[in-house]
């Protein structure tokens, strides 16, 4: 093939095939050519420049005669490894391939070439650094599974990607791969920013390019608000595209805007009809926004595109779980287990369905199956330990939790939930500790705030138990157990500094009215406030109301009875507990304040094991690898 019409049939090509990858400058089309359209045109072309026009002028200008000789001027030194490289390079198929052409540029420049080859040959050695690098992304980020060597792929695409920015620092493509290789885990955050905000600066009106560095750079900002404001703003240049789409739907599902997060993801979905794990994402988010039968279809879809993968079935499974439909869950499970046997989310997540169908020893059955493979293995010890609690094993949960702890010494969560069995278990010094702890990680921690009163109240330190439960009533103000317990404390507290009786009248009235006057130890908190206040016949109305409603409880009644005593001979009603566990004993059981009213039990969760309600892989275009 003739050197002139080679190169502009390689330059077509390579403009056509790899110049929106390569950057740099572009033409109206987007594409970036190799060589200008009037440096060389096919020899066959009515509008190529005729042999003369095409010889030196030195030539051109000798006389035509018939016996003249023209001599070629010699081919320069590195031309043929030119011609071998641009062969190559049409011919790529591989990462070694890649390598070969680059080889084959670097023998022809050093062997030597005329000034347009050479430019050539310089821009065909930085285009191929670039889809090297490009290839090497892809495996990153588009792979359907979390490669391993994902470490050592990106140190191989940023060796790339910094000799083209240094030979070129006007290529964006170039910048904005740097800027998602760098924004991954233990990447430079910093470098990933500043090479986000020059791929804006460098990819001109590109709408797809430009949405893709504002989502980088919406994965690295921290501020919730303005990470919405960054996404919005990639949508709005790409509102179609599937990948910056499934990035804001992916945002508004972890900070539970499901309904925002849904739309994102239909869009996504539509546009990549078959990518499994847009269906996947899809069906999280309407079943966190409670829209079961909508997240089941996505969830069967996924399955559909992807039989064999494990995550939709579990997440389909749990619809069936949340839905009471343990049969089903369970089938679900079942397949996923033949699919990938011992998987611990599937082990996992049919112990904690055999856990409420309270079928317990099943649900241990699996979670010391887990255990036995991974001792540490943090939900699997959450789990056991709940199953223990249930079981009133105080000391068995408390083992459970407090190895939990000893691994999330700043978790407020486990702190919470290790203190909660502490006073169960009536030491509630030791709760005491666990729930400060857990308010000064989280002061606004509700459970921790209600827990710690509840142990203050125990002990007798009613001035404490009110601080608690003034900040407690503060962030619930409409939690009757807390307004009873107010109430309570403000009516009978022996200290006088305490007690406010026309204050708990107030509250206590709103507890009955938020229980619909059917609870009556709230009414007998209420008979006691109107005590405290002086209105002992009120008190004995609601004190009488409160007996008739006791039960068949004896202990209740009796104590309901000796609070109606106390009132018909107009005489306040006082208490206070005075439980203690001194350390390294076990303190006698003490009496529960029957006024108090304790937290609700938690109940089992029912998430993925180990890992954040998210599909079991991430999606394309995000930070894949944050649970490595």
């Amino acid at each position: 093939m003739p050197m002139l019409r080679r190169v502009w049939l390689v330059g077509l090509l390579l403009s056509v095939a790899w110049g929106p990858l390569v950057g740099g400058e572009a033409d109206e089309s987007g594409r970036r050519p190799f060589v200008e359209a009037d440096d060389a045109a096919p020899a066959d072309d009515p509008s190529a420049p005729t042999a003369a026009a095409a010889a030196p002028a030195a030539i051109a200008d000798r006389p035509a005669t018939a016996t003249a000789v023209v001599e070629a001027p010699a081919e320069p030194a590195g031309q043929q490894d030119l011609n071998d490289a641009i062969d190559a390079k049409l011919e790529v198929d591989d990462l070694d391939d890649f390598g070969r052409v680059l080889d084959l540029c670097r023998r022809a420049i050093d062997k030597g070439l005329d000034e347009d080859s050479r430019k050539f040959a310089e821009d065909l050695y930085t285009g191929t650094l670039v889809d090297r690098a490009g290839m090497l992304v892809e495996a990153i980020f588009d792979s359907p599974q979390v490669n391993p060597q994902w470490r050592q792929i990106r140190a191989f695409a940023m060796r790339d990607l910094e000799e083209v920015v240094k030979r070129d620092p006007t290529m964006g493509g170039a910048h904005l791969m740097i800027a998602r290789l760098q924004s991954l885990p233990e990447g430079n955050r910093e470098r990933a920013a500043n090479s986000a905000a020059k791929a804006l600066s460098l990819v001109g009106d590109d709408k797809l390019k430009r949405a893709e560095a504002t989502v980088v750079l919406a994965e690295l900002e921290q501020d919730p608000g303005e990470r919405r404001a960054l996404y919005d703003a990639a949508v709005e240049l790409a509102p179609r595209d599937a990948d910056v789409r499934r990035a804001r739907g992916m945002f508004h599902l972890v900070e539970d805007n499901f309904e925002a997060a849904r739309e994102d993801l239909e869009v996504a979905a539509a546009e990549t009809p078959r990518d499994a794990r847009v269906h996947e994402a899809l069906g999280l988010a309407c079943m966190m926004g409670d829209r079961m039968e909508e997240a089941r279809r996505a969830f069967t879809r996924a399955i559909e595109l992807e039989p064999d993968a494990v995550g939709p079935l579990l997440q389909r499974a749990r619809t069936w779980a949340l839905e009471g439909d343990q049969e089903k869950a369970l089938a679900d499970i079942d397949r996923a287990l033949d699919i990938e046997d011992g998987n611990v989310g599937a082990l996992l997540l049919r112990a904690r369905i055999n856990q409420q169908a309270d079928d317990t020893e099943a649900a241990l059955a699996d979670v010391e199956s887990v255990l036995a493979a991974q001792p540490d293995l943090p939900a699997a010890l959450e789990l056991r330990g709940l199953i223990a609690a249930e079981r009133e094993d105080y000391p068995a949960a408390i083992r459970d939790f407090r190895r939990l702890a000893s691994k999330n010494a700043d978790d407020p969560a486990i702190l919470g939930q290790l203190g909660m069995l502490y006073l169960a278990s009536k030491q509630p010094h030791e709760a005491i500790k666990r729930f400060s702890r857990a308010l000064e990680l989280d002061p606004d921690n509700f459970p921790c705030r209600r827990g710690r009163s509840d142990a203050e109240i125990s002990i007798g330190d009613h001035a404490a138990a009110l601080d608690d439960l003034e900040k407690a009533h503060a962030i619930e103000p409409d939690d009757s157990g807390i307004l009873n317990n107010l109430a309570w404390i403000l009516a009978t507290s022996p200290d006088d500094a305490v007690r406010d009786g026309k204050r708990a009248v107030g509250l206590a009235k709103r507890a009955c009215e938020l229980t619909d006057w059917e609870e009556a130890h709230i009414i007998s908190t209420l008979a006691a406030s109107h005590a405290e206040a002086g209105d002992f016949e009120a008190a004995r109305t609601y004190s009488r109301q409160a007996v008739e409603q006791g039960g068949d409880n004896a202990e209740i009644k009796s104590q309901l009875e000796a609070e109606l005593a106390s009132y018909k001979a107009d005489k306040p009603w006082r208490e206070r507990q005075t439980a203690d566990d001194p350390a390294g004993s076990t303190p006698p059981e003490a009496a529960e304040p029957r006024r108090i009213e304790p937290p609700p039990a938690e109940a089992a969760r029912i998430e993925q094991a180990d890992e954040p309600p998210l599909p079991a892989r991430e999606p394309k275009r995000r930070r894949p690898f944050d649970d490595d």
